[in-house]
């Protein structure tokens, strides 16, 4: 990068890892604290099971107006109004643990809250850089989310074991207000509402936007311009496939470890931090990778290159950790496919600013709105598959989802839509 143009994008991305780290935080407290809340209440896989999927149902609620609104009006309102919803009912869980039913509805409204993420930040992400820079932006953001993963474990196993499990949830839900603080002070909707960013770097991010229409702006596309395309679909789909996979390690791997493979809660939540750790690698070497691969290939090949192989070989090495023989090769196994399964989400989320950069965050609200049906399926099927079946058959499972999306990936045509009907983007956000 060019000292000349600047980096004032990349403090917008930094502020986004900030965001995805501390929501994650606050998602996947209820993992660590799972297996003291089994043996506490005395809960079967299939309850617990029921408890992680509440908190999708909500998520999935929001996904679709998020990424809309975001899209027309700008992300900040949408970003931290959720923020604010998700940290309250992280505090009052504890409150409502007592009683599932009670404990359920909490998880419902925290995800409520924590759906606006996604497609609010990929709304932000596509303003804010390039298109050929957006697979290493949206990795980059993304690393947010093992962040927050084993942030969690590392203090998650502290806190049970020097407080109580309550803790967790009381000290996670500060973190929200206290982002909210950050954004309002140093974060914008868009570049050219920041005070301080260089006409060069505005310059640099407008031209790298996609086609334009007259008067040198980026053309909006209507929702039936957008859901009309098929690749799009197949795009949403095959990320369907790969949450599955991902939805079923977040909510399962440390009760997988501790019932499943025997580990203390200590051992537990150390040797679930692994996976996460090689994410923190790969989510945004995947991002690179991307961008490195469209400018070789094409948008079409390059932008689906790794999420295809990181798909296929991230399934098949989930077959094999399911059937190690010990449980250090299995967690070896399992943490080579979160690598490879990671690496995918460059090209996942930069696909959408290729199909029509200034409604990305309305294609994200999708991917995510049929994602989180993976987020709701994926706890509950694998609670029952492991109280009938056993986990083996759970993660084998899994596997046969990430093929299955490498597949369906591999259908889609990656490239601009076409508008029909075409107005400026300015009309569409104020």
């Amino acid at each position: 990068m060019s000292p000349k143009i600047g980096n004032k994008r990349w403090y917008i991305v930094a502020m986004l890892v900030l965001c995805f780290t501390f929501m994650y935080l606050g998602r996947a407290s209820i993992s660590i604290a799972g297996p003291v809340l089994m043996k506490e209440y005395g809960w079967t896989g299939t309850q617990f099971g029921l408890v992680s999927t509440a908190f999708f149902i909500g998520y999935a609620l929001t996904m679709l107006p998020a990424g809309w609104l975001s899209d027309r009006f700008g992300a900040t309102k949408v970003i931290v109004i959720g923020t604010l919803l998700w940290s309250v009912f992280t505090l009052l869980t504890p409150f409502g643990a007592a009683a599932i039913s009670s404990l359920i509805f909490i998880r419902v409204v925290v995800g409520l809250g924590q759906g606006v993420t996604l497609p609010a930040t990929s709304s932000l992400v596509a303003r804010w850089v390039p298109k050929q820079e957006a697979g290493k932006a949206q990795g980059w953001t993304l690393i947010g989310v093992p962040l927050g993963v084993v942030l969690t474990m590392l203090t998650g196993v502290y806190l049970i074991q020097n407080y109580n499990w309550q803790t967790i949830f009381y000290l996670f839900a500060i973190l929200g207000p206290i982002w909210c603080i950050i954004w309002a002070k140093f974060g914008k909707d868009r570049p050219d509402l920041h005070s301080s960013i260089s006409k060069e770097e505005l310059e640099y991010i407008v031209s790298g936007q996609g086609s334009k229409d007259s008067g040198g702006q980026a053309v909006s596309l209507t929702a039936k311009e957008i859901f009309s395309n098929i690749s799009v679909w197949g795009a949403i789909i095959a990320y369907f496939c790969y949450n599955y996979v991902f939805y079923l390690l977040l909510t399962w791997l440390p009760t997988y470890l501790a019932v499943g493979r025997g580990f203390t809660l200590v051992k537990s939540g150390y040797y679930t931090m692994i996976p996460y750790l090689v994410a923190m690698i790969t989510y945004p070497l995947g991002g690179i990778l991307t961008d490195w691969a469209s400018q070789k290939f094409g948008e079409n090949i390059g932008r689906k290159l790794f999420p295809v192989c990181g798909l296929i070989i991230g399934g098949i090495a989930l077959i094999f950790g399911a059937q190690a023989s010990n449980a250090n090769m299995a967690i070896g196994l399992i943490a080579a496919s979160m690598g490879c399964l990671t690496i995918t989400q460059g090209g996942f989320f930069s696909i959408p600013i290729i199909f029509a950069p200034k409604n990305a965050g309305t294609i994200v609200g999708m991917y995510g709105f049929i994602g989180t049906m993976a987020g709701i399926s994926a706890p509950l099927v694998t609670g029952m598959v492991v109280d009938s079946y056993g986990y083996s058959y759970a993660l084998f499972l899994g596997s046969s989802m990430a093929i299955l999306g490498a597949i369906i990936l591999l259908t889609a045509k990656v490239k601009q839509i076409e508008a029909k009907t075409k107005y400026l983007s300015e009309t569409s956000v104020n």
